[in-house]
């Protein structure tokens, strides 16, 4: 599955956005990459920053493992 990265910088101008009820909130995934939905760049909510998601890295996304 193909989601979302920011880099630094734009971790930190996008990072806890909101619009409504609507909040970005960048995760870790199982490679330790902050990573986003891709869903994001057709999410209404969204629409004010959607020049800045588009510039986001696209990366696999690395399942977090299960813990015993």
């Amino acid at each position: 599955m193909i989601v979302l990265s920011p880099t630094t910088t734009q971790r930190q101008k996008l990072d806890g956005y909101r619009h409504k009820s609507s909040v970005l909130q960048f995760v870790t995934d199982g490679s330790g990459k902050l990573i986003v939905g891709k869903e994001v760049l057709n999410d209404p909510n969204f629409a004010a920053i959607h020049d800045e998601l588009k510039q986001l890295k696209q990366v696999t996304y690395t399942p977090i493992p299960n813990e015993p």
